[in-house]
């Protein structure tokens, strides 16, 4: 039985998780407020603006169940209302710029981060203190707007690592050979000299790569 209730807890779990960061809408007293982006999809490094709707609720519906009324909309919150946008331990505070629309407010901002954020409105509404926390929707990494995806250049720093100790690793199997062959009653120095050769270009192969690490 309690098998059977941790499967099933498991399945409903992403299901629920997914319905609370698409919270686009809320209410706080008698008014409603909506938010989302201006462009989309959004995409980290462009330009945007964070969209706020502030109306008043018809307590009648559910804030999700009824559209954002421009009628209702209620104006006059640039200096009273801002929003706090939190990603991580980075937050932000954002001011509200008016519209052409009763009761919608933009707050431009251009994302650097990517996946999910968090936005705090502080203030009242009219007499209303406000204190609620919303979801935007899913800031994308810009390869959502590549066709065809072009792969990534950028070296990660344990493929560098293991690069570097896989030429440290040929220049002491060089040098062993090296020494092997000084060993040996041979006169033939064209094969150490060339083996050197090999050493010292792998050394600057290093020492360059180190180099350009550091910088």
């Amino acid at each position: 039985m309690n098998n059977a209730f941790l499967i099933t807890a498991l399945l409903i779990s992403p299901l629920f998780l997914s319905g609370v960061f698409a919270h686009q809408s809320d209410s706080v007293g008698d008014y409603r407020i909506e938010i989302d982006w201006k462009n989309k999809p959004i995409v980290t490094g462009e330009s945007n603006a964070i969209i706020v709707y502030v109306s008043e609720m018809d307590k009648s519906k559910e804030a999700a169940d009824q559209p954002f009324d421009s009628e209702k909309g209620v104006e006059g919150l640039r200096k009273t209302l801002k929003i706090q946008l939190v990603v991580d331990t980075e937050s932000i505070i954002m001011p509200l710029q008016t519209t052409d629309v009763p009761g919608k407010y933009e707050s431009p901002i251009t994302p650097t981060f990517s996946g999910w954020s968090q936005l705090n409105f502080l203030g009242t509404i009219n007499e209303q203190n406000v204190n609620l926390a919303m979801h935007p929707l899913k800031v994308e990494e810009p390869s959502v707007l590549q066709f065809p995806v072009i792969e990534s250049n950028t070296v990660e720093v344990g493929d560098f690592e293991r690069e570097i100790n896989d030429l440290r690793g040929d220049i002491r199997e060089l040098q062993e050979t090296i020494n092997e062959l000084k060993e040996q009653p041979s006169d033939d120095s064209s094969t150490i000299s060339y083996v050197a050769i090999v050493l010292g270009v792998i050394g600057i192969a290093i020492g360059a790569a180190s180099f350009a690490k550091k910088k």
